[in-house]
């Protein structure tokens, strides 16, 4: 083959490079970003990466290859997981994506199980032509994949874990995939909401800022968001986490805080439920979700013994004492869904006094039809598939308890449900308070013994992920 064919394909590719263009770096640096391809070198793991797509066409009258302009695709692995990723660059026509790669990523990612991670920045789908103003081109075209975009997004729902960055203004394609994502991380000053191109121009500063369109900070507390962070590298740090818990470690230790697990919750008196999550689970801790909205309750992953599960607590602590409302229904809904997707067996931490059908008139999380939000737990748990393990600290008032674990005469029974001394018992014929009332508890334990007997539990139970389908996809709320 003539080398001077090599050289034009090289040369191509080397224009797609960073160093190939200072000025954009200096602009992405100067707003105190990473580059498209910067962000996927922090993200996987190194000689890991195959790029996607990176020449898009070649000139008809001179034989010149253009590169792919708007952003990268790669499959690699982070830390041993493959994934696929991509990134875009808001430096060229707003952050548009390139459709047609992504979607050939999505159905790769389809068929071999593998996790998609996306930084979800810009404006949509680019709607410049490949090599416009640089003469006749013949495009490469699109690589088949049998996924579009948006449907891509929904058939991946609940089969692979898909999670989103947002660290700038992300608006209409960009805003769906962030919004269909399992996991939306989002950095402070980012912004989130519908619309194209002049959007983003806007929130790039031509005329409005990001914070005046559609704040991160406004999606953190009212749901819209899983996790808020200070920059680009503390996001990316978050979703390896997050997607670490999609494999097992092979043990854990328990937590520095175990030996006083008994002193964390007084006889009289509120106290925080964090404490006892961290003093149950192993030593690397609880990865809390969605911690800013509805704070009557705690969601988030953890280990036991290494085994990967999800924590489903209430906070006496919050400002309604662990009651739950309409958010806190929702919360306990999707997480639920998330867990029993990806078979994380589920601990619930239960002190509530049960449903509040009101809230404050000026609380950010109010939302009416309570209705159908204390159906949406119920339904959840009654079509949860994974094991489910329960700790009464104290009340369970009405539906409450049902709405964290469901219902004793469910189809998918709590695998074990313990108490605490501290627990508040119902009336058995009016006189006496009765542990064992319609079977509430199978025993009433020292704290100390909780995580063992819990431990004892998960090593009976092992992780099942139907090879050939999916339980179901998760709910976006």
């Amino acid at each position: 083959m003539d080398d001077t064919l090599i050289d034009g394909v090289m040369a191509a590719r080397g224009q797609a490079s960073d160093a190939a263009r200072p000025g954009a770096v200096a602009v992405v640096h100067a707003a105190g970003h990473l580059t498209a391809r910067e962000r996927i070198e922090a993200l996987l793991d190194p000689g890991s990466a195959v790029e996607y797509g990176i020449l898009s066409g070649r000139r008809l009258d001179t034989g010149e290859w253009i590169p792919t302009t708007g952003g990268v695709d790669f499959a690699g692995a982070v830390d041993g997981q493959p994934v696929v990723a991509s990134s875009t660059d808001f430096t060229d026509h707003g952050g548009g994506y390139g459709a047609g790669r992504l979607t050939r990523l999505f159905s790769i990612a389809y068929e071999h199980r593998w996790p998609v991670i996306c930084f979800a920045d810009g404006g949509g789908s680019r709607a410049q032509v490949p090599g416009r103003n640089r003469g006749p081109v013949v495009s490469l075209g699109n690589p088949i994949g049998r996924l579009g975009l948006f449907d891509g997004m929904a058939e991946l729902s609940g089969w692979v874990p898909t999670m989103s960055i947002v660290s700038g203004p992300s608006f209409a394609g960009h805003a769906s995939i962030a919004g269909f994502s399992d996991f939306l991380v989002a950095t402070r000053g980012s912004a989130i909401g519908m619309g194209g191109p002049p959007l983003v121009e806007a929130a790039l500063g031509l005329r409005l800022t990001p914070q005046e369109l559609a704040p991160v900070e406004m999606h953190d507390v009212r749901g819209g968001i899983d996790l808020l962070v200070d920059d680009e590298p503390a996001a990316i740090a978050a979703v390896k986490r997050y997607l670490s818990y999609y494999r097992n470690e092979p043990s854990g230790e328990p937590s520095a805080t175990a030996d006083g697990v008994r002193s964390i919750v007084p006889n009289v008196g509120t106290y925080d439920m964090h404490g006892v999550i961290d003093a149950i689970v192993d030593d690397d801790g609880l990865f809390e979700l969605r911690p800013n909205f509805a704070r009557s309750l705690i969601t988030g992953l953890a280990r036991m013994g290494g085994r990967s599960v999800g924590v489903l607590a209430n906070q006496p602590n919050s400002p309604t004492s662990g009651a739950i409302d309409a958010a806190a229904a929702d919360k306990i809904q999707r997480f639920v869904e998330l867990c029993d997707a990806y078979g994380y067996p589920l601990i619930a931490f239960v002190d509530t006094p049960g449903f509040v059908i009101g809230s404050e008139p000026d609380d950010p999380n109010a939302r009416p039809g309570m209705t159908r939000h204390h159906a949406r737990p119920l339904i959840a748990h009654h079509h949860r598939t994974v094991p489910l393990f329960s700790v009464q600290i104290r009340r369970g008032g009405g539906l409450g308890s049902f709405a964290m674990t469901g219902y004793n005469e469910g189809r998918s029974l709590p695998l074990l449900r313990l108490a605490w001394p501290t627990v508040e018992l119902g009336l058995n014929d009016g006189f006496t308070r009765s542990v064992r009332e319609r079977n509430s508890f199978d025993d009433v334990v020292d704290p100390a013994e909780t995580r063992g007997r819990i431990l004892a539990m998960l090593r009976m139970t092992k992780r099942s992920l139907d090879a050939k389908s999916k339980r179901h996809p998760i709910d976006t709320w």
